[in-house]
């Protein structure tokens, strides 16, 4: 979609759509000269004052589109409130914190429309953080500016965390179903919640920041319900690009993480016809290739799922003939977390299970990273 010539001009010959978060519930209203007046000057997406936690994608127009589960924007506010003018593809879900409190949800829906963010804030600096809840298959989203409150002002967030962990998944990783009371409600995409997956978990104990890779449904080699033993486009494939619904630009590494977590191998193996040992070795081989490629030395850690011991041997015997002391895996996830209280929706892990595989990777990461453990809760 095409930039308007002067998208900061708000006048009633072309009104926008506003959306205030209420109780839960999304109101819509005209926004127009009349409300333009208490508004200040916009800040285009691509200002140095926003901040960027995982890949997006800069547009020489000044937007910026993100898809990745778990993707966050920050910059600090002084004001009282802030609003952004953003377009998607399909439905995306985030949660806005303020002073690192949730402050609402908001869904960002259709095109061009203008979204309240925060308000009814007291006049004064404040941290910001948008994080992208949902998955890219569900919505990718296009952010053109953030405009504050009449006399606001934004400023670049207050430094980056020290450390940076990479994770590489599949629905785990993007939360589906994280926030279902019990494993027969259906999922819905109100329900997928990166937040509270295992990694999100993992990094805020650890104070690092992070990047979510990861697509539900797909495997390292073949993805779920697929008629072949080797599917055409895996998690190997789309870590290669910027975006995971968008091709168009491959990803060449700016920075390198501290830490790369690779949690794949569940859908290769949930459904028949599983890949044989060569086939599954090879592409998640080319997967660790990759890695090395882009971040050099930088430790991997391969976490074994509870889908049979035929993975966990596979990836065992992947690990040790690459004989690379920087490449370890771990133990298999098999019985960490139960098949009833522990599951959200579409049986897949809730919160508490989420819990306890963050809790079961902690000694892992501890030990590989030499990151000490601290009292700090599991949360």
């Amino acid at each position: 979609m095409k930039r308007d010539p002067d998208q900061s001009r708000v006048s009633c010959l072309h009104p926008w759509w506003i959306r205030f978060a209420v109780g839960g519930m999304v109101l819509l209203v005209s926004f127009c000269s009349c409300y333009a007046q208490f508004a200040g000057r916009p800040v285009s997406a691509d200002a140095m004052e926003i901040d960027y936690m995982g890949r997006v994608l800069k547009k020489e127009d000044g937007a910026v589109s993100l898809d990745w589960p778990g993707t966050s924007i920050r910059f600090d506010l002084q004001g009282s409130w802030c609003a952004m003018r953003v377009s998607d593809t399909g439905t995306s879900y985030y949660h806005v914190f303020v002073d690192d409190s949730l402050h609402r949800i908001i869904q960002v829906v259709g095109r061009d429309t203008l979204i309240v963010l925060v308000d009814g804030l007291e006049n004064k600096r404040h941290s910001i953080r948008l994080q992208k809840r949902s998955e890219a298959q569900f919505g990718r989203t296009r952010i053109f500016s953030f405009l504050p409150g009449e006399g606001g002002k934004l400023f670049a967030t207050r430094g980056r965390k020290t450390r940076h962990i990479e994770f590489i998944g599949d629905s785990f990783t993007c939360g589906y179903g994280t926030d279902g009371s019990h494993r027969d409600e259906s999922f819905s995409v109100e329900t997928e919640n990166a937040d509270k997956t295992y990694a999100c978990i993992l990094s805020r104990y650890f104070d690092a920041d992070y990047t979510l890779l990861a697509h539900s449904g797909r495997g390292a080699v073949r993805n779920y319900g697929d008629a072949v033993r080797v599917s055409h486009y895996t998690m190997k494939d789309a870590v290669k690009f910027v975006l995971d619904t968008d091709t168009s630009q491959r990803y060449i590494a700016s920075h390198k993480p501290d830490l790369v977590v690779v949690f794949l191998g569940t859908n290769d193996f949930s459904t028949q016809p599983e890949p044989k040992r060569a086939e599954f070795k090879k592409g998640y081989g080319q997967l660790l290739t990759w890695l090395r490629e882009q971040y050099g030395e930088v430790p991997i850690l391969c976490v074994i799922p509870a889908v049979g011991e035929r993975v966990e041997g596979y990836i065992r015997e992947l690990v040790a003939e690459r004989q690379d002391n920087r490449l370890v895996h771990t133990a298999s996830l098999r019985n960490v977390i139960n098949d009833t209280t522990d599951l959200g929706a579409g049986w897949h892990p809730g919160y508490l299970g989420h819990q306890k595989m963050a809790m079961f990777l902690l000694p892992y990461v501890s030990t590989l990273m030499d990151w000490p453990l601290t009292e700090r809760h599991v949360k």
